[in-house]
């Protein structure tokens, strides 16, 4: 009973003017792991320097008078988990696979954005770690690979999807030459009656990758804002909240700790954690849950987790 009024309470607090569909849940799971096909568009350099961007105001979260005659109906809620794996490596050393598929369990995430990921190199014992974390968590796996003959094997990205997959593509970022390749991995979700583009992205690190990162968020930024499609973005931006390549992604996405966490929302190190370069992003086609956005620890990752409840906002009015 304390469910129902639960869910009744965040239907009334987000929905504004309810309508569209009820949330009538993913479909049963078939475990799979596919790899992404590769975006044959050529990477295009930014038309200005890094250095003189004219960045708008952050997006704000959209205003919803709640209509009185609407009848309200259930919301439909994705729990949404951002996590670095560090290919499974722990900080202590050795492969924590299964640990890092116990802990995504123990979230209960309907969808999850992954960095970090081999597939087949030697570090990792030859694991296709989407695969292996699919078949560990019951979540549809799709696989982005960005770095090819890496230690045997290749290196990137990875979704997984308690929601049907309709299609997924791997795009790859603007670097400067002889850097680590870095790509956007998108997959469009079945949520109900809906599509749901969710990307997952890992931008450049280090001081050297600076310039990098700014290209790479104007990349993303372009991508999403042609999707059509209610939007989420996941990833490890190697970026604090002020760094300019967040602030060109906050032009057009909410931030999931902003809008609805408690505390500084910090990352890394696992340990000690004294940073926030792991984020949960989305457009108005969402709201954030008020304190659901937490940071989870993690024993097999030098990264912890981010996990939010975002609402997806009901298509159409009254």
């Amino acid at each position: 009973m304390l469910g129902l009024v639960a869910v009744f309470a965040v239907a009334v607090w987000v929905l504004g003017s309810p309508g569209g569909s009820p949330s009538g849940g993913p479909e049963s799971t078939v475990p799979s792991v596919v790899t992404a096909p590769t975006s044959g568009a050529p990477t295009v350099k930014p038309p200005h320097s890094p250095h003189h961007h004219r960045i708008k105001h952050p997006l704000q979260p959209v205003k919803i008078h709640r209509d009185p005659g609407c009848p309200i109906r259930p919301p439909q809620i994705l729990r949404v988990m951002q996590f670095n794996i560090h290919a499974g490596v722990s900080r202590y050393g050795g492969v924590g696979l299964a640990r890092i598929a116990a802990e995504i369990r123990a979230a209960h995430p309907d969808v999850v954005g992954l960095n970090e990921v081999d597939s087949g190199t030697i570090r990792s014992g030859h694991a296709d770690e989407a695969a292996y974390l699919g078949r560990a968590t019951g979540l549809r796996a799709v696989y982005g690979p960005n770095l090819f003959g890496y230690d045997g094997g290749r290196f990137g990205n990875a979704i997984l999807s308690r929601f049907p997959i309709r299609e997924n593509h791997n795009t790859p970022l603007p670097r400067r030459p002889h850097s680590e390749p870095r790509g956007l991995l998108e997959a469009t979700l079945r949520v109900g009656r809906r599509s749901v583009s969710f990307y997952s992205v890992h931008l450049s690190q280090g001081g050297r990758g600076a310039a990098q990162r700014v290209r790479q968020a104007e990349a993303v930024a372009r991508a999403i804002r042609s999707s059509g499609h209610p939007t989420i973005v996941s990833g490890d931006l190697n970026s604090r909240p002020g760094d300019l390549p967040v602030r060109i992604l906050r032009q057009y996405l909410l931030d999931a700790q902003q809008q609805g966490g408690t505390g500084p929302g910090h990352t890394v190190p696992e340990g000690s954690p004294r940073n926030r370069i792991d984020y949960i992003l989305y457009d108005n086609h969402f709201a954030a849950v008020p304190e659901s956005t937490q940071v989870l620890a993690s024993g097999s990752s030098d990264h912890r987790s981010v996990w939010t409840e975002l609402v997806l906002r009901p298509k159409g009015q009254c």
